[in-house]
């Protein structure tokens, strides 16, 4: 069995994931603002440096196996809040342990958390995710000041950049990297949107071929797969979960079948 440190474990899909580890017999070291092992707040450096010691220190005697960073706020919220939390709080996070599960013999791993808006957004382009990979937090912040939501999913397409361009050499240290891209989940942060107008006309129009919104236990599903030694082979990809909203929207061609 396992020691893996989730954050945003008070809710949504950071708490289905503890939930689904927990059941399989790991422990789980719970990080967020309230109700958590280790509470801490990702939009300061100091509350970046709190987690990051209060994680080492819970996994002081067992080590660390894997970390799955799924502590985020929603992308209608403050577009600086966004730019800190989403990006620059989850790489400290994973940075700050990267030392720690290297030390670990038991396949160690991280799941990041990206998002199908990353294929599915009108506007986005390249250049959005490379401001948040220039590693300046105050430039990005002035970046997006004047971009809206757009701060979301460049942010979620900056993860899945980040993890590609940067598996081999995290499996040097032998930590497999990848990521889960959720498509529309029914969460707390999720849930409250409709409420917005424009939002709610925007989440109507996503076509979904499953037919409904995803729920966080299906997420975290996929999670423990990605985190578990099961996918030991699996390095640098992110997978979408999002009912095969990202298959319609970004359809590929297909060859012509043979005979």
């Amino acid at each position: 069995m396992g020691t893996y440190c989730v954050t945003g474990v008070a809710s949504g899909i950071g708490q289905a994931t503890a939930s689904k580890l927990k059941s399989l017999g790991h422990s789980v070291i719970g990080v967020d603002l309230r109700d958590a092992d280790v509470i801490a707040d990702f939009s300061t450096n100091e509350g970046r440096h709190s987690a990051v010691e209060g994680v080492v220190a819970a996994a002081s005697t067992s080590g660390l196996d894997g970390v799955v960073p799924c502590a985020g706020v929603g992308g209608v919220v403050d577009g600086a809040l966004v730019v800190s939390v989403n990006f620059f709080g989850v790489m400290a996070l994973v940075n700050g342990l990267r030392p720690l599960l290297a030390q670990s013999q038991n396949s160690p791993a991280v799941v990041m958390i990206s998002s199908n808006s990353t294929t599915t957004t009108p506007g986005l382009t390249r250049d959005d995710a490379l401001v948040y990979l220039d590693g300046d937090e105050i430039a990005a912040q002035a970046h997006f000041e004047s971009k809206g939501w757009l701060a979301y999913p460049a942010g979620k397409l900056a993860i899945a950049y980040w993890v590609r361009h940067s598996a081999p050499a995290w499996m040097a240290d032998g930590v497999r990297l990848n990521a889960v891209a959720p498509g529309v989940i029914d969460t707390g942060m999720t849930r409250p949107l409709l409420d917005i107008d424009w939002v709610k006309g925007a989440l109507d129009q996503i076509p979904i071929p499953a037919g409904r919104w995803g729920r966080p236990d299906e997420i975290a599903e996929a999670i423990a797969f990605l985190i578990s030694p099961a996918s030991s082979y699996v390095v640098g990809q992110t997978l979408f979960v999002d009912g095969g909203t990202d298959v319609v929207m970004q359809p590929r061609s297909h060859p012509q079948p043979l005979g």
